[in-house]
């Protein structure tokens, strides 16, 4: 699946990460199937998903619990 375009996602280094809301509700990723996506909602919480964004997303992606349960769920690790 592609990744939306725009300035959030020009900044995502995630390889998982695939877009987000422009209003902020959510975030969008790769899913642990072929036509699966994993959809973290925020209840119009923009600060709460900025945040996720600049966390994980955008720096330490290794880290976030969303990456680590895709890329087990790949078997690229245990």
């Amino acid at each position: 699946m592609a990744r939306e375009s725009g300035y959030e996602s020009s900044r995502a280094a995630c390889p998982f990460y695939r877009g987000s809301s422009p209003k902020g509700h959510y975030i969008r990723c790769e899913g642990i199937g072929g036509a699966v996506t994993v959809k973290l909602n925020y209840s119009g919480e923009e600060r709460q998903r900025a945040e996720q964004l600049a966390a994980f997303c955008q720096d330490c992606y290794a880290e976030c619990p969303v990456y680590r349960a895709i890329y087990t769920s790949k078997g690229y690790g245990t």
